[in-house]
């Protein structure tokens, strides 16, 4: 049975779909006051469904809300730039600039061994034209491939690296020590090429063109040209959809269901702040299938 575009959840929630394969407006929650466990199973029940939802009206909240909010979705990360909010990571672009408007598809730290869950982005001072954020389904992704494609890469792994992506010296980095920490900091890994999510069991594409170094097992002259065409999928119009900010707007999105791109046209500043859970390894069918035979009872 289709979802019907709108419908209420069991709390009591709202939801309004964005668009047949991804996204949904969430409305009848007010952050001002303490988010009841009801409304925060259909916060969970509505992302897990559309892998990215949103709220509107949330002008009156500062950082505790924002921080109780991402709490109903994990434990927070604390690697932001503010002692006094480690769990806060600003997003600010210039106007009419590209750095800082994470303008390519993307999910959030591939480059880890543990990936971020979830985010969870609000707006501060958004742009007043352009600059908005697009998202594309990775189960849409996954499940428009040919069967072939699905055989040829269910035990494939990719190599990816956070410093490796960019020369030493390049001006994210600041300098060849800057390069060296991070490379440090963030060691080269593996991710599936296709995950499982960890609560729905639902399959998506899990390669970028961003983060994904090379397929392992494979030389570049083959595994690249892969992931080129693997990616190219994100691009398909039918599996994204199109989010323009405005105050008190908040995005969240499951980094394991979806893909975005910061769109590099606003044209005035913009600010937003982040907030990121932590997730676990990325589970491949593999350690899914595994998952499943250690949890089924004898």
């Amino acid at each position: 049975m289709t979802t019907p575009q709108s419908y209420t959840l069991p709390g009591g929630l709202k939801a309004h779909r964005c668009q047949p394969a991804i996204g949904a407006e969430v409305s009848g929650l007010d952050l001002t006051q303490p988010l009841s466990a009801a409304h925060a199973e259909d916060l969970r029940t509505a992302l897990y469904a559309h892998g990215v939802i949103f709220l509107r009206g949330q002008q009156a909240i500062g950082f505790k809300e924002h921080l109780a909010l991402a709490k109903a979705f994990g434990t927070p990360i604390e690697d932001g730039p503010d002692p006094e909010r480690p769990q806060i990571t600003p997003v600010a672009a210039k106007a009419f600039k590209r750095e800082g408007t994470a303008s390519s598809w993307h999910s959030d730290g591939n480059y880890s061994p543990e990936p971020p869950a979830v985010s969870i982005l609000r707006a501060l001072d958004p742009c007043t034209f352009g600059g908005d954020t697009c998202f594309s389904s990775a189960t849409a992704a996954y499940a428009g491939l040919d069967d072939e494609t699905k055989a040829q890469i269910e035990k494939l792994r990719y190599r990816s690296s956070l410093a490796e992506r960019m020369p030493k010296g390049y001006g994210h980095f600041g300098s060849p020590e800057k390069w060296d920490e991070l490379n440090a900091k963030y060691p080269p890994v593996t991710q599936p090429c296709v995950s499982v999510h960890p609560v729905t069991g639902g399959r998506g594409l899990y390669v970028n063109t961003t983060w994904s170094l090379g397929i392992v097992g494979m030389d570049d002259s083959e595994g690249l040209p892969l992931i080129q065409r693997l990616a190219a999928h994100f691009y398909r119009p039918e599996y994204q959809m199109r989010w323009t900010w405005e105050k008190g707007a908040i995005a969240i999105w499951d980094n394991r269901l979806v893909q975005h791109y910061g769109v590099p046209d606003q044209t005035t500043d913009r600010s937003l702040e982040r907030i990121t859970v932590h997730g676990g390894a990325v589970l491949s069918i593999a350690d899914w299938e595994a998952r499943e035979k250690d949890l089924a009872p004898a």
